[in-house]
């Protein structure tokens, strides 16, 4: 990725590798009986059936999983609230992408989407077979202290990872015109559509944020997320960046983990901010840069309708000169 810039910090690799360490002894010391984590090895976590479910909702999280999953126990995961989850909204127009885009329709059998309320859960319902209402009760992770929503996602991914289901996490305004699943590399730890411009650890000051990542389940990415357990008690405010952002602020961290990452070519991937999206290779178009959820909803409506000429014309005999898009209406870069 030849935006991103490496992070030098000598001081930054000592603290992570002490906290690290004190982390993974306190691990140990609470669990005797459990064997060191490999961090090298890519071993996967015990299958989903020999694990036993503490609670009702998860054994409920669990049989949707079981439902939802790929050959690979890859299962497609999204999360949306209220706002978002109504009639003519962001998430029926999510859904409209998957039956338009080029071979997505097929992959809804394998989207399970996580509602952050209860209003979001009852719509979710009424499109879509495969829905899980995440309360604040919802996973054992959250039961006993109120946590921010990157937090609630951090524990619901990290719970999905150690149930040993792969994770393709997408916004749920990102429009799947194309399978961005074919870009995965199944080898490393995370694929990721994300790219960085003028990064450092004190400022990052254009990330270019597709919205959509994959994260394999095995030992390396549980570790991850264990680590992300003490930077929240340790620094609660980094527990606001996304996951791209992680990537740079936490380089030295994914290397010490040895975390592989795999970046989605540029223009595999766009976003309402980005001037020009390449029609003939892009994947997934997100809808950030808008200012509220109308001018959202409005330019979403307008990348749907050029996507139907866009295919409708190749679909024609002889080659169509270079498609121009409308979706700058309303939400502006």
């Amino acid at each position: 990725m030849a935006a991103l810039r490496k992070i030098k910090s000598p001081d930054c690799i000592i603290v992570l590798l002490i906290m690290l360490i004190i982390f993974l002894l306190s691990y140990n010391s609470c669990n005797p009986t459990t064997e060191t984590v490999d961090t090298g090895a890519l071993k996967s976590q015990p299958p989903a059936d020999k694990i036993v479910a503490d609670s009702r909702i998860n054994n409920s999280l669990l049989q949707l999983l079981r439902r939802t999953t790929m050959q690979d126990r890859t299962v497609i995961i999204t999360m949306v609230g209220q706002e978002w989850a109504s009639p003519g909204s962001v998430l029926d127009l999510f859904l409209e992408s998957f039956y338009i885009g080029e071979e997505t329709k097929p992959l809804l059998n394998h989207l399970l989407i996580v509602a952050l309320d209860s209003k979001a859960f009852q719509y979710c319902k009424t499109v879509h077979p495969h829905c899980f209402y995440l309360s604040n009760t919802s996973t054992r992770y959250t039961k006993k202290k109120q946590l921010s929503l990157p937090q609630v996602r951090n524990k619901f991914w990290q719970e999905v990872i150690e149930l040993a289901y792969s994770v393709v996490f997408t916004e749920v305004d990102v429009m799947w015109l194309r399978n961005p699943i074919l870009q995965v590399d199944c080898l490393k730890e995370m694929t990721i559509a994300c790219d960085v411009y003028s990064g450092d650890l004190q400022n990052i000051s254009y990330v270019k944020d597709g919205g959509f990542f994959y994260l394999k389940s095995n030992a390396i990415t549980s570790e991850y997320f264990k680590y992300q357990d003490m930077t929240r008690i340790l620094f609660p405010d980094s527990q606001n960046r996304t996951l791209c952002e992680e990537t740079v602020v936490n380089e030295e961290l994914f290397e010490t983990l040895s975390l592989r990452i795999n970046y989605m070519e540029q223009d595999l991937y766009g976003e309402f901010c980005q001037q020009n999206i390449n029609m003939d290779t892009i994947c997934t178009v997100r809808a950030n840069c808008c200012d509220d959820t109308e001018s959202k909803v409005h330019d979403l409506k307008l990348l749907i309708e050029d996507w139907r000429s866009f295919t409708k014309k190749n679909s024609l005999r002889g080659s169509s000169p270079p498609y121009t898009w409308r979706a700058h209406s309303k939400c502006k870069g």
